[in-house]
């Protein structure tokens, strides 16, 4: 089966590239030069041709190699040395269904009812295919949700990032997450009581 361009042959897959971008989107985070990086796996949940925002002269695109969900990714354990996670920051009643509106267009949004619960299973699913010693960059804006709350979804405290405040009503945060040598794997990911357990050792 192929899917953007890429031929899939089921899960469990060892892919060849070093990193994992789990929310492609048009690549607008990618520096100049590096939007096509061959080391880089570059996946989404949609696929879109140019202009799908409805906006002339916009042609914004989304174009991944693969289309995968970043809650359940058909690839191996320790698969990556770093991957980037960059999720809508938008929270909507019926998520990316009808979405309106050419920002909310081009990023999507998370859906009112599970976003915790996606964030958490996205955490822990790209937790699981980073490799021991690997790093997670994860971007957010707190536009309908504070840092802290999102931050407590991940598996991990992170080890730094933003910490000045900006002067803006909404303001966009990076934050790197480094994956230990004994964090176990697992696609079901820790229990409430284990992450609770972890952060206790970690003096959270």
């Amino acid at each position: 089966m192929t899917d953007g361009g890429r031929v899939k042959d089921g899960n469990n897959r060892s892919p060849p590239e070093e990193i994992l971008d789990a929310t492609t989107g048009g690549k607008g985070i990618w520096c100049d030069g590096q939007k096509d990086n061959d080391r880089t796996l570059f996946i989404d949940k949609r696929e879109r041709d140019p202009g799908f925002c409805g906006q002339p002269n916009r042609y914004y695109q989304v174009q991944p190699d693969e289309v995968e969900d970043f809650r359940d990714l058909p690839y191996s354990d320790e698969s990556f040395d770093l991957v980037v996670f960059d999720p809508p920051h938008t929270i909507r009643e019926n998520g990316m269904a009808d979405l309106k509106g050419y920002v909310t267009k081009k990023y999507g949004a998370l859906h009112a009812e599970t976003w915790q619960d996606d964030l958490r299973r996205g955490f822990l699913e790209l937790f699981r295919v980073l490799r021991p010693g690997g790093t997670l960059v994860f971007k957010f804006a707190d536009e309908a949700a504070d840092f802290e709350d999102v931050l407590e979804l991940a598996p991990e405290p992170p080890l730094f990032g933003t910490r000045t405040k900006q002067s803006k009503q909404v303001e966009t945060r990076w934050f790197v997450f480094y994956k230990p040598d004994d964090q176990r794997n697992t696609r079901s990911g820790s229990t409430d009581t284990d992450r609770s357990d972890e952060r206790e050792e970690s003096g959270r």
